[in-house]
C-alpha cells in the first residue's frame, strides 16, 4: 500500500487501486482524480461462496466503460463507476481468494 489514507498500491511495479465489492454490489467506483495516477483498477468481487475473484482492469478500459455515479454533494460528478460484468469480460483475473 502506498499510504494509510488510500487503497492505492503497487502491483508488478505499476500503480493500482484496490476496490472490493460485496456479493450484491454490481459496480466499482473510482474518483476521476485518482484515475489519472493509475495503471489499472483491481476489483475484488465477492462470490456466492464467500470467496473473492480478484480482477485487474486497465485504467483505459475503466475510463472507456465508466458511467457517472448518482452521488450528490461533495462527490457529485467526480466518481466513475464500472460494472462487475465489464471487469469479468474485459479484465484479467489475478486470483480467487478466500478470507
Amino acid at each position: 500500500m502506498l499510504g494509510s489514507r488510500s487503497n492505492e498500491a503497487t502491483l508488478g511495479g505499476k500503480r493500482v487501486v484496490i476496490k472490493c465489492a460485496a456479493r450484491n454490489t454490481n459496480s466499482i467506483g473510482v474518483t476521476h482524480l485518482m484515475l489519472g495516477r493509475l495503471h489499472s483498477v483491481v476489483g475484488a468481487f465477492q462470490q456466492p461462496n464467500g470467496s473473492f475473484n480478484v480482477i485487474s482492469l486497465p485504467v483505459t478500459v475503466f475510463i472507456a466503460n465508466q458511467r457517472h455515479s448518482r452521488s450528490q454533494g461533495a462527490t457529485e460528478g467526480k466518481v466513475g463507476l464500472v460494472s462487475r460484468s465489464v471487469f469479468e469480460s474485459k479484465g484479467t483475473e489475478i486470483k480467487t481468494v478466500r478470507i
